[in-house]
């Protein structure tokens, strides 16, 4: 990887610098005597390449003489502009701007004073304000996002009046001027749309200007109309799924895998900080409510020295801080859960949110279920499950320079299962009463608190203070009675708590460089305790009580320079260095990217490489049956746990074919060393007690391991009028090498899906909205067996039946297909806003099948295969007051 990192500096220097050697070669000879300035100026222009910035009304009924004959552009303009009244600022290498200047300032050598460009962007609906809004100086070509808090700032500028283009997602664009030196201006952006709570995952933007720096990054507009199915109501991880190279890694478990990396090389924050098990049900739903959120970034690859910790992806997500303009109430009712958010102002400086979520389901067919045996023996059944969230932000602005908000999430699952059963496979008596009984309480919850301080400390420099706690806690007591003399009472609890501080300051020292820094201090807590009692015959037990507390600290610093060195040119170089506590253990890791405009409105060039660690790392437990929930655990970097490393290099393109028709190909490869892979992946469940909580048992399942991916992506995005399309290809090969059965070789990855495809069309009218959408994708990976044989000795009773499985992954289930639709009406009733949706999912009842596994028998191989949902309709019902 660092051979990529010396490929791109030298590229990106050679074209900086051979671009400008070749302008500075040009002749120049400038002849005029009492012309219009203008046209002298477009003669400068011709001949020298500079940009000049100017109003019309400043060089209108001037005139100038001039006789210069060399090679220095800015002698050449010094030239013309002599005993004008018009003098030249330097913006930028090869940029100016004209200003008016006194007869004092003609004699004075110094230079006229610089100031910023500044502003707020928001809402104008609720007045909150909008971070990663697009701020684009027409004129100059230059640009750049608001911050969290929304504010921008172009430094370094003469005082004059530009042209000023600001866009975001979901909000309709706004053109203007802004004067430089004056009070911050406040612009107000009007969404598009103001229909219920979607999701829109934006792979580009509307125009070149708006064009992410960094290759692979996409970001979600929350406040438009769903135009992707979204399996009964609006879910932040499902919507992401149609983003080229992010995919669901499991079939009932597991995270999101991006770009075939595994689910807990991704990064979560809510407000700015981590969340270590962002999803209700199994993975079906995201923990992160839709309509809380303000503002969410996915970076696929490399992403910003701010961020670290991960290897494969950061999604940031940020709520909402509550409608400053009037009281907003939403409510809803899916098939899956009910849900609410209010959000009010409270003073004219402070405003709040809080929203809450719960499923239902356990409610409607009850907890408990008495049954009762013919032979008149009774139990009771107990089905109980559900999952909640509770969100809340509160805000409080101080003055124009200060602000303070509070943020507050708390959400889990709650599973609570006991069956009797017997093996008799008659199903006329199948779960009656019987000695026989499978109980298991299964819990988990994230709760974050988070407070943060934005400070305007002077025009230019901009602080944000970030204090949070993230906790999970997971729990899993089962009682298992495989016969009427043996049982095993287990008690299993896990618990992560992270606390850190955050300190980060941006400085805009001018249009070609803004500088970010930051420090962040991090405490980790990692507990486990098990309580088991293993009953093997009557009489006979075993009492096992374990505890383990492990604790680390993490140091890290970053400092990142954006250079934008000409109009078409812009350079983020930075790097990012880390200390963890377990194991001593420092690295360095520097970024880069850049992005050059070959034409402003057909090309836009992207490239991006990065080192990145990962301290941390999820492990499963592979042999017991008794717990699986909390036996998936964060296991820290140490004396026996070397980190995580990996590089990454995009490369990506950006094209606007026409107006609201968008084209985007992307490109990257990445490899990752040291990560912990399955030392046998053919591991059965098939014991009941298990190794315990002590680390090293876990380890010894793994095996020390290297991962390599590459890829190609192409997104393509179409709008017009009330027709919207988009569509996403995703090609793509990831490799695991570590020790096996087949020895040292590079192995496809369980998550390997060489080509994917995903396309959606959606039509919307004044009440009506229809959306269908399709996937098409390669079948993950299987090991299919070559061979059974059979072991015995004299002593057995029948010899053992085992499969002979040499190579992994030698395999592949069948290609996955999928289509969805999504219709939905708006409509007014008792004066309010109410939007009825149907999503039918796998309308062509598809027998699609996500896993396959084998078992030897007697005879021959029986083949077990795990099939995804039928045709599944679902209804969701939602009020906007």
């Amino acid at each position: 990887m660092p051979r990529f990192l010396c490929v791109i500096v030298f590229l990106i220097g050679g074209a900086v610098s051979g671009g400008a050697e070749a302008r500075a070669q040009a002749p120049i000879n400038i002849r005029v005597a009492e012309a219009p300035l203008t046209d002298a100026l477009e003669e400068v222009r011709a001949q020298t390449d500079l940009d000049l910035v100017y109003a019309e009304r400043l060089v209108r009924d001037r005139t100038t003489s001039c006789s210069y004959t060399g090679g220095n552009r800015e002698a050449a303009l010094e030239c013309v502009l002599k005993g004008t009244g018009v003098q030249a600022e330097r913006v930028r290498r090869g940029q100016y701007v004209l200003v008016a200047t006194s007869e004092e300032e003609n004699n004075s050598t110094e230079a006229a004073p610089r100031t910023s460009l500044k502003g707020y962007v928001r809402d104008a609906e609720t007045g909150e304000r909008l971070p990663g809004a697009h701020v684009y100086l027409t004129q100059l070509k230059a640009g750049t996002t608001t911050n969290q808090d929304g504010y921008f700032v172009l430094s370094g500028l003469p005082p004059e009046t530009y042209a000023v283009r600001i866009s975001y997602l979901g909000y309709q664009r706004i053109d203007t001027t802004i004067t430089a030196g004056g009070e911050p201006a406040r612009i107000s952006l009007t969404g598009t749309s103001i229909q219920s709570e979607g999701v829109v995952v934006e792979a580009g933007s509307t125009g070149l200007e708006d064009n992410e720096r960094l290759p692979g990054m996409s970001s979600v507009a929350l406040n438009r109309l769903g135009q992707l199915p979204t399996f009964g109501e609006p879910d932040l991880f499902r919507a992401l799924q149609w983003t080229p190279g992010v995919r669901k890694s499991g079939v009932t478990s597991g995270g999101l895998s991006v770009r075939g990396g595994n689910p807990d090389q991704n990064l979560y924050l809510l407000d700015g900080a981590p969340v270590y098990h962002p999803w209700h049900a199994f993975s079906l739903i995201s923990t992160f409510q839709t309509q809380t959120l303000r503002s969410t970034d996915l970076y696929r690859g490399t992403f910003p020295v701010e961020h670290g910790g991960r290897l494969s992806a950061v999604l940031d997500a940020q709520m909402k801080d509550g409608s400053r303009r009037a009281p907003k109430a939403v409510a809803g009712l899916s098939v899956f859960s009910g849900r609410f958010r209010v959000e009010s102002p409270l003073t004219e400086s402070t405003s709040f949110m809080v929203s809450g979520r719960r499923s239902y389901l356990d409610k409607l067919i009850g907890r408990r279920h008495p049954v009762t045996g013919d032979n008149g023996r009774r139990d009771t059944l107990r089905t109980g499950y559900y999952f909640f969230d509770t969100s809340a932000k509160l805000t409080h602005r101080f003055g124009p320079n200060h602000r303070l908000s509070l943020s507050y999430y708390h959400g889990g699952d709650d599973l609570d299962l006991r069956l009797p059963f017997d093996l008799s496979l008659d199903f006329s008596s199948w779960l009656r009463p019987a000695d026989l009984l499978f109980e298991v309480a299964q819990n988990w919850d994230n709760r974050v608190v988070s407070g943060q301080h934005r400070y305007l400390a002077g025009d230019d420099l901009f602080l944000t203070t970030t204090g949070y706690y993230s906790g999970y806690r997971a729990q899993e007591a089962s009682f298992v009675q495989p016969t009427t003399t043996a049982s095993l009472t287990s008690d299993y609890r896990v618990q992560l708590s992270d606390a850190g501080v955050k300190v980060q300051a941006d400085y805009h020292h001018s249009v070609s460089h803004e500088w970010t820094g930051g420090l962040e201090v991090s405490t980790l807590q990692f507990e486990s305790t098990l309580d088991s009692d293993l009953q093997r015959s009557s009489g006979t037990s075993t009492r096992r009580v374990q505890d383990s507390r492990v604790s680390a600290a993490k140091v890290a610093g970053y400092l990142q320079d954006t250079w934008t060195p000409t109009p078409r040119w812009t350079v983020e170089s930075g790097v990012r260095a880390s200390y963890f506590s377990g194991g001593d253990y420092v690295h360095l890791a520097p970024r880069l990217s850049a992005q050059h405009v070959v034409h402003p409105r057909w090309l836009v060039v992207e490239g991006s490489v990065g080192l990145h660690v990962q301290h941390l790392q999820r492990l499963r437990d592979r042999y017991s049956l008794a717990y699986d929930l909390v036996s998936s655990r964060w296991i820290p970097a140490s004396d026996r746990v070397r980190p995580a490393t990996g590089g990454q290099l995009g490369l990506g393109t950006y094209t606007q074919l026409r107006p609201g028709w968008s084209l985007e190909l992307d490109a990257y490869a990445r490899e990752t060393r040291r990560t912990l892979v399955p030392a046998d992946v053919f591991q059965e469940k098939d014991g009941i007690e298990g190794p315990g909580i002590e680390v090293g048992a876990l380890l010894g399942q793994y095996v020390t391991g290297a991962e390599r991916a590459f890829g190609l992506e192409l997104s393509t995005r179409y709008e017009q009028g009330s027709w919207r399309a988009r569509f996403g290809l995703s090609t793509g090969r990831t490799f695991i090498q570590a020790p096996a059965r087949s020895g040292l070789r590079w192995r496809p990855s369980g998550l390997d899906v060489p080509v994917s495809v995903r396309s959606t069309l959606g039509w919307q009218g004044a009440h009506w909205r229809a959306t269908v959408g399709a996937e098409v994708r390669s079948g993950y990976p299987v090991t299919v067996p070559e061979a059974r044989y059979q072991l015995g000795d004299p002593t057995a009773a029948e010899p053992t039946t085992y499969l002979y499985r040499p190579q992994v992954h030698n395999g592949r289930l069948p290609p996955y297909l999928r289509v969805d639709l999504t219709v939905g009406y708006q409509f007014q009733l008792l004066s309010a806003n109410w939007t009825a949706t149907v999503d039918i999912s796998n309308v062509t009842n598809r027998d699609n099948i996500l896993d396959q596994t084998y078992r030897p028998t007697e005879t021959g191989i029986a083949v077990n295969r795990q099939r995804g949902l039928p045709i599944l309709p679902l209804v969701e019902l939602e009020m906007e007051l």
